[in-house]
Formats: C-alpha cells, structure tokens, sequence
C-alpha cells in the first residue's frame, strides 16, 4: 500500500484585508518533496486569492506545474531557523521536537514565518472514510476575549464551535468558545472554517479541544485546538477537502 506523505498547506495572506488563502500543498515522501498550487475548490484557494492581489511565487511562476524536488525546495528552506545558532536545541525543545526532527516537522511546528512576507505553513485537514482531523491556531484573538480567558486555559480543556452567519466578512464564519465560561477565543481560520461550517450544518459530530497553551506567543500563536470527528459530506467547494482522499492510508 502507498504511505501516507508528509503535507503542509501553504498559506497567504493579503496584508491589507488581512485575509487568508490556502494557496498551494507541500509534501513528502521517501525523500521526494512536491509543490503543487491548490487549484481546487472555490474557497480562500488560489485563484480566489489571485482575485484579491495574489501573484505566483517566483521560484514556482507556473500554477499549472508540479514540481519536485529530492531536498527541500530553497524557497522554504530559507524560512527554517539556522541549526547552527546557539539555542538550536533549546528551539527545538520549545516546539516539543527530539533531535530526530524532519525538516518538514519543523516548517510545521514553526509555520516557516519570515518577517519580510505575508507566507506561513499550515498543517491539512485529514480525511479518510468518514473521520476527519485537524489543529488550529485560533483566529482573531486579539480581538475578542481570549486574554481574559488565558489563564484558565489547560492544555485537554474542551471548547466548542458557534456559527456565525450573519458574520459580514464570510458567511460561514465559525467562532470559537470556551465551553465552561463561554469566553469567546476568536475563530477558526477561514481556510478551515468552510468545512467545519459544513459539517455542523449537515449534521456531523465533533470533538475540540486545547491543543497548547502559549502565553508569551505572538497572538496568532496563543492557542491551538485540535479537532476530530466524523462527516458524511461527499462534497466540498473548500480548500484542499479530499487531501487524504489522494492517498492510501499505510
């Protein structure tokens, strides 16, 4: 059976708007990475991003292509903080890694962030059969009441989602909530929100919860939550939906 590869969604942001787009897939595996832009879908992907300002990366001008590499493409090593500073180990420690870290475990747990550019990698919504996973940074939460509900915040607390419809800036907005005190922490990010939107309108079940706890982080990084459930949509106009379905499971 085919493995399972290593996939990162790359994402952009229009820094005026501040709105997200999941614009291409990064993957690995046996030693072969692939960039592909995503094409599919008609949510926050690439050509709805290209609406709205976005122009191809220079090292992959063409968005038909699917290129390839055996080492990470240059274009994201770069974002990788240097191994050779003196805290390495002590990075690598704060992102919960071992010494036996992949480059690509790393871009994840970084998000490959550079000051100078509007780029961060973001990890896919997995599906297989009928069960779907996937973590998030919360969205928003500089606006909203996440700081007062920080320090009650542990790591395996429950949260829950709300829709937010009548939300002017994309109608299948999805807040997120502290379920004992009903804190409002911010959003899914919109590259996700239109599935789980989906989900919850059809009827699907899942279970959030607080992922990590970051106090100190910049406040895209706070908190992140996990999520799992189950879904019997077949079809989804969204960004990157059936990236499990391309592939067998090991």
């Amino acid at each position: 059976m085919t493995k399972r590869p290593f996939v990162l969604w790359l994402i952009w942001q229009n820094t005026e708007t501040r709105q997200r787009y999941h614009i291409g897939n990064l993957s690995s595996l046996d030693g072969e990475f692939t960039f592909a832009y995503e094409l599919s879908g008609k949510r926050r992907t690439l050509l709805e991003a290209m609406k709205n300002g976005y122009r191809p990366h220079l090292a992959f001008r063409d968005i038909h292509k699917v290129y390839k590499s055996n080492r990470l493409f240059d274009a994201f090593a770069r974002r990788l903080p240097d191994k050779r500073r003196p805290d390495f180990k002590e990075l690598l420690q704060s992102y919960g890694l071992s010494n036996n870290y992949t480059e690509m475990d790393l871009l994840r747990a970084t998000g490959g962030r550079l000051a100078t550019d509007p780029y961060e990698f973001v990890a896919p919504i997995y599906r297989y059969d009928n069960h779907f996973d996937f973590d998030f940074y919360v969205a928003g939460w500089r606006y909203y009441e996440g700081e007062n509900a920080l320090n009650a915040l542990k790591v395996g607390d429950d949260v829950t989602f709300e829709l937010d419809e009548m939300n002017p800036k994309d109608k299948k907005a999805v807040v997120v909530l502290t379920t004992q005190s009903g804190y409002k922490l911010g959003y899914v990010p919109a590259f996700y929100s239109g599935f789980m939107h989906d989900v919850m309108k059809n009827n699907g079940t899942y279970s959030a919860k607080v992922e990590s706890v970051h106090p100190d982080a910049k406040p895209q990084q706070k908190v992140n939550i996990s999520v799992v459930g189950e879904s019997d949509i077949t079809e989804y106009q969204g960004a990157g939906f059936d990236i499990m379905e391309r592939f067998e499971m090991v």
